[in-house]
């Protein structure tokens, strides 16, 4: 075990499944989806920056930007459900593999691209990964000079759809809105219309970890690592920018910030606590998951796209502990939801 693990709360509050469930909705995902949204607002910015003067800085800056957009997003992406599921802005934002055959075909028309036409466009063409491929290039050695007038177009309107869906992501949690999500979790078993009872609701949060432990381990990292040593870094999601370490990792902690309800310093309770009062054993066993699943990705020390290549066995284990991690969530945690919690 780590010192940084919230600890279960044992004076004060009790914890209680509507305070679970509260939690998770003011503590980890109205924050989180608030980050994303400015994040992308900063990201529109420096695009705009970026295509007003053409500079290795602004280059920089909006690498950086889409960088720091991406983390949160990741991180994310371990309780994808309810709107970003509902509404599509996962798929809109997040398409992999990019289809390059027709954005460059798309390059070399006439056809406008506002961001109304973004909007329009299949998702293989927009969002992250058509945004990546502007700002870093093939191999991540974009230059200011190589962004062509009309890729700047493009960079501009790409920017500005993120930054539309993610705030239409913030506003269907955001409690100052009408008919928000937040609504529907806290109001689980007591009035909601999505969760006709708690354990309901708590069960989508489970499942939702589950998956993306499943999707990162075999997944995303298995495709490009392929069989039998036949390795292809075209299918690496973040292959331009070198990101897909990290994004694999932002995945693992979003999972942990969900366990623990823990986001940016602040923690409320928790699935941990509420397992580790009825089960201590079992929340000893998913917390050592977590935390060895996640640490467990400083093992690769090169990009993720020539690790397939010569890391080989540091992957395969990686992808063991995500494995251990995902049974325990799925199987595990499942049954304890369904036995423990009735209502």
């Amino acid at each position: 075990m780590t010192s940084d693990i919230p600890p279960v709360t044992t004076e004060g509050s009790v914890v209680t499944e509507e305070n679970v469930l509260r939690d998770f909705a003011d503590v980890l995902v109205n924050p989180n989806y608030r980050d994303i949204q400015a994040n992308a607002l900063v990201l529109q910015q420096a695009a705009a920056s970026l295509s007003a003067a053409p500079t290795n800085a602004n280059l920089a800056a909006a690498q950086n930007a889409w960088r720091q957009t991406r983390a949160p997003w990741e991180n994310c992406e371990a309780y994808l459900f309810g709107p970003v599921e509902d509404q599509s802005y996962d798929p809109t934002m997040d398409t992999w593999p990019l289809d390059r055959t027709q954005l460059d075909s798309l390059m070399a028309s006439s056809n406008s691209l506002t961001p109304a036409d973004i909007h329009a466009l299949p998702d293989a063409l927009k969002g992250f990964h058509a945004t990546e491929y502007v700002l870093f290039g093939v191999g991540g050695q974009q230059r200011p000079a190589t962004i062509t007038p009309r890729q700047m177009t493009y960079l501009v309107s790409l920017t500005q759809s993120i930054a539309d869906i993610t705030t239409a992501l913030r506003n269907s949690w955001d409690t100052t809105q009408p008919n928000n999500y937040t609504a529907e979790v806290k109001r689980a078993g007591n009035g909601s219309t999505t969760f006709l009872s708690k354990k309901a609701a708590i069960q989508a949060i489970v499942a939702a970890m589950a998956r993306i432990c499943e999707e990162v381990g075999t997944g995303k990292m298995q495709e490009p690592l392929g069989q039998n040593g036949q390795a292809d870094s075209t299918l690496d999601e973040s292959s331009f920018s070198h990101n897909s370490t990290t994004d694999f990792a932002n995945n693992i902690k979003g999972i942990k910030n969900a366990y623990f309800c823990t986001y940016n310093g602040v923690t409320g309770h928790s699935l941990h606590e509420l397992v580790a009062a009825k089960n201590r054993s079992l929340d000893n066993q998913i917390t050592n998951a977590i935390y060895d699943a996640a640490g467990s990705f400083n093992t690769i020390n090169s990009n993720y796209e020539i690790a397939i290549y010569t890391q080989r066995p540091q992957i395969m284990a990686i992808q063991a502990k995500l494995a251990t991690l995902q049974a325990l969530l799925q199987d595990d945690l499942e049954n304890w939801v369904i036995q423990n919690i009735q209502n």
